[in-house]
């Protein structure tokens, strides 16, 4: 979906919608008709994918990334590769498979990913891994990081292997098992917690004819088609009725086993033919990854049966789903799909299996948040989150640097909601990209966008805020809002979602406006009201609930200099330039020194003369003349800036910071503009939100180079991406892009797509 087709557009009549294929997830012609090379799925012309190479023999998925063994012998991967986990002999990631360097190799047969490292089988026996290695788990007396292969120590009769997140295991000639790598939760099964730097044999385990590994358990099934589980057991994973911890094999409740997975806190098992092929799976269910329609809340110690009627003949699981394949070759998945990983084309997670749109499948392999399948052809096709670029069809679906916003020549301000993101521009209109699952574009329409598109009937704007999924506008003392509307944060009086801009109801010479969360507010002479959300007091009227039209903040002195809207708090600038807050307090946002909530503003905070405030989803920001900056709250992420990953409820002052000129804040990252124009974030990057090209996050702030080195004048972030105008007018936009909200053109996949493999 993230193909472009320029310069067509279609006339429809008029009660229908106009058709722009400039960008991507337009409209269907009413007829279903789109353009050459789209096809129209739920009204929505897509591109279609082409037909996957067909060598493949073998595939394996990581955490980020995935690989394949082609019919050759020789190994190729793509996707995240930070630790060296392709085996390309660098740390860039790839959007498109590369191959696995090392001349050394034998002729591979299987390959399995864990975490951040990769192993492959050698049809010698051997087995070569790659990548990170921190414990140990590439195998080779070492913990240093290997960028290539390299040979497993003292294996060279494996028939079969399994990488959990940062331990591996092979199954041997004689049907015995050996374990390497992290082994914290026991689960090398060795009976000790020591980390293995090369292989350790289960002296136990004998006649083993399947094994899987997860985060921190693994489990096999042996000659007798008795399950035994070994390592982590919080949730009754292990399937042994219990929660304990196991660091040796232990049998389970099921004695008919002839296949097994193994995910993060749960795992399952595929019963003999002669049981009904029936699959099992205990452990934690929060994500339906049980398979089954029993209380996601309760961990289930000896199992449930996964409600699949037809026939079984292969599981695999990972993190917080698993799939199956049935004897018609189709494959079934259920569990966690936030990113499509389940390949159903939606995103809701699935508590009983559903089909998925791989077909014809001789296998299946499950990442951390995406599958990958293998045709009887050689095909393969992957779903799912491509962040890293782990579907291999050169369409990531995450930028750690900024790339232009196409079309932008004349913005003067941007703003950033959970998934979407728009701009002022010089002549007072908006023009708004990214999710519209809720009309968050305010073009009327509920079609997601990739490209900006003008929001409707909107002139002389001359202020801007983003919620999570609504967007309201200031003009000429009028405030207009658009979006979602379930919590009353439009404040027209009712809670209907609306695609296109409405007045908000008795507000007039408002001055500023702020959104943040599912809440609105306003600042009006001095004074503020705020609309929405309520249920943890951040519209600071004295009460807890919802307001579909605006409410007085009470307690707060008059002369308000300036108002800033979190995830669940607010907070403003006094006439003294003191921080006053309201609302959740839970990381202690409200910055006075404890974490009970209030729904009127607290004591006021003196910072020697605030000029900024900013909020975030549970911290809060802000500027002192000349150029200092000030955290608080939550800072797991380094939200804080002060490279302690805590929680402050007190400020904290950025003196690594300087020559800060405008602050800015979003979901769990900030960002500052230098009197020079130059930019610097810090906080969550795990979507590359922070800018300076690298997906961890970032405790200190960090300097973001802008395209052709050019000066920022205005900065926003999102939930998990940021979005700059720089000096020419033109915007540009990094972290994540999954609904398309850094507006170049690119959407997730929510149907297989095809890894560009090349075929010999």
């Amino acid at each position: 979906m993230g193909h472009r087709l320029a310069g067509l557009a279609v006339a429809l009549s008029a009660c229908s919608l106009n058709v722009d294929y400039t960008g991507t997830l337009f409209a269907c012609d009413p007829d279903g008709a789109c353009p050459a090379h789209y096809v129209c799925q739920d009204m929505r012309c897509v591109p279609t994918e082409p037909q996957p190479a067909a060598c493949a023999v073998a595939v394996g998925a990581g955490d980020g990334h995935s690989c394949a063994i082609r019919k050759d012998g020789s190994a190729w991967c793509w996707g995240r590769n930070d630790f060296g986990q392709l085996g390309d002999g660098t740390t860039t990631d790839r959007t498109a498979p590369v191959a696995v360097s090392g001349t050394q190799l034998p002729r591979l047969s299987a390959i399995a990913g864990g975490d951040e490292h990769t192993c492959a089988l050698g049809a010698d026996g051997s087995v070569w891994c790659w990548g990170h290695n921190d414990a140990g788990q590439l195998g080779n007396s070492s913990t240093s990081d290997f960028h290539a292969p390299v040979a497993v120590s003292n294996l060279g009769d494996a028939i079969a292997i399994a990488s959990g997140a940062a331990h591996t295991c092979a199954i041997r000639a004689d049907h015995s098992v050996m374990c390497w790598g992290a082994n914290d939760a026991g689960q090398i099964g060795n009976g000790a917690f020591s980390d293995q730097l090369a292989p350790s044999p289960i002296d136990s385990l004998h006649g083993v004819t399947a094994i899987a590994a997860g985060g921190g358990a693994t489990c096999a099934v042996d000659g007798n088609q008795q399950l035994w589980c070994w390592g982590d057991n919080e949730h009754g994973q292990l399937g042994d009725g219990t929660k304990m911890t196991h660091p040796v094999p232990t049998p389970a409740a099921l004695h008919d086993a002839v296949g097994t997975a193994v995910g993060d806190g749960f795992a399952c098992a595929l019963g003999s033919a002669s049981s009904g092929s029936q699959v099992t799976c205990f452990g934690l269910n929060d994500n339906g990854q049980l398979g089954a329609t029993v209380d996601p809340n309760a961990e289930h110690l000896i199992g449930v049966p996964v409600e699949f009627a037809g026939v079984a003949v292969s599981i695999v699981a990972r993190t917080n789903f698993a799939c199956l394949t049935d004897d018609h070759k189709r494959v079934w998945c259920w569990g966690q799909n936030d990113d499509s990983q389940l390949a159903d084309d939606t995103g809701d997670d699935r508590f009983v299996p559903v089909l998925t749109g791989y077909g014809d499948a001789a296998a299946v392999v499950a990442g951390g948040a995406h599958t990958c399948a293998l045709s009887p052809a050689g095909g393969i096709r992957c779903s799912g989150y491509n962040g890293r670029g782990e579907l291999g069809n050169g369409r990531r679906t995450s930028q750690g640097t900024p790339h232009p916003v196409a079309g932008i020549q004349n913005a003067v301000s941007v703003t950033a909601g959970e998934f979407h993101t728009c701009a002022t521009l010089k002549d007072g209109t908006v023009t708004c990209w990214g999710g519209n699952d809720a009309g968050d574009l305010g073009d009327g329409t509920w079609i997601s966008r990739g490209r900006p598109g003008p929001v409707t009937a909107l002139a002389g704007v001359q202020g801007l805020a983003s919620g999570f999924g609504h967007s309201c506008a200031l003009s000429g003392g009028a405030v207009t809002c658009w979006g979602r509307n379930d919590r009353g944060q439009l404040g027209d009086a009712t809670t209907y979602t609306r695609g296109y801009p409405r007045a908000v109801s008795g507000l007039a010479t408002v001055d500023q406006i702020a959104a943040g969360g599912n809440t609105s507010c306003a600042r009006i002479g001095g004074t503020v009201s705020c609309w929405g959300q309520g249920g943890n007091g951040q519209l600071g009227n004295a009460d807890n609930f919802d307001a579909d039209t605006p409410v007085g903040v009470k307690m707060l002195m008059p002369g308000v200099r300036s108002i800033a809207v979190g995830d669940a708090h607010a907070c403003a600038i006094t006439g003294d330039q003191s921080v006053a807050c309201w609302g959740a307090n839970g990381g202690g946002q409200l910055g006075n020194g404890n974490k009970a909530s209030s729904n009127v503003p607290v004591a006021a905070i003196d910072l020697g003369g605030a000029d900024q405030i900013v909020a975030g989803d549970g911290f809060t920001c802000a500027h002192t003349a000349p150029d200092g900056v000030w955290c608080w709250g939550f800072g797991f992420n380094g939200e804080i800036g002060i490279d302690d990953f805590d929680t402050f409820t007190t400020p904290q002052h950025l003196t690594s910071l300087t020559g800060t000129m405008k602050i800015i804040a979003g979901g769990s990252h900030a960002c500052a503009i230098k009197a020079s124009g130059a930019l610097a974030c810090w906080g969550a990057s795990y979507s590359g939100e922070v800018g300076d090209g690298g997906y961890n996050n970032r405790g200190t702030p960090v300097a973001v180079a802008m395209p052709n080195s050019a000066s920022v004048l205005d900065v926003s972030a999102g939930e998990g991406h940021t979005c700059a105008v720089l000096a020419d007018g033109s915007v540009a936009c990094w972290g994540d892009d999954r609904l398309g909200q850094l507006g170049d053109g690119i959407l997730a996949d929510r149907a297989p797509v095809a890894p560009l493999l090349p075929c010999p």
